[in-house]
């Protein structure tokens, strides 16, 4: 029985809430949104930041900030916010449409004029919807030489 009520459950919010189907749409859900604000972050599959606390993982790679909102711009700034800082840290995200997928990186210059789509946060379609989105990324920085797994997910404000 408990089973089928989750069954329902998910049944439900999937039928209500769908998934972006294209980059386009994604783009769209993104940018409609004044703010989003993170809801949790995983780390290498585990809990890491659930409802505005840290949660303690043993032995795993550990995190004492993130950004508490983002926002999507038109001119593709994706503005985050920390909350023990009041100047606005500022990324760049795009539209990838060979990949079908977007990607937030660090703002191009002219040394790093074309996002790579090795690296930086990826957003897929599929994680994007009307009220919440998920972003990704793999990295060797934190833990070199294991490759670190992050997984944030916002909900709209």
């Amino acid at each position: 029985m408990r089973y089928l009520a989750s069954f329902f459950f998910l049944l439900y919010f999937t039928a209500c809430n769908p998934a972006a189907d294209s980059v386009e749409t994604a783009k769209v859900y993104l940018l409609a949104a004044p703010d989003w604000g993170i809801e949790k972050v995983y780390v290498n599959g585990a809990l890491s930041y659930q409802d505005g606390k840290k949660v303690d993982n043993f032995g795993g790679v550990a995190f004492n900030r993130y950004m508490q909102s983002v926002r999507f711009k038109e001119d593709g700034s994706f503005v985050g916010k920390y909350t023990e800082h009041e100047k606005p840290n500022v990324l760049h995200w795009e539209v990838l449409p060979q990949e079908k997928i977007i990607m937030v990186t660090a703002a191009p210059d002219s040394t790093n004029a074309k996002p790579d789509p090795r690296s930086g946060w990826t957003i897929i379609p599929q994680n994007v919807h009307e009220d919440a989105f998920e972003m990704t990324t793999e990295t060797a920085a934190f833990d070199y030489p294991r490759v670190t797994k992050i997984r944030l997910l916002f909900r709209r404000k």
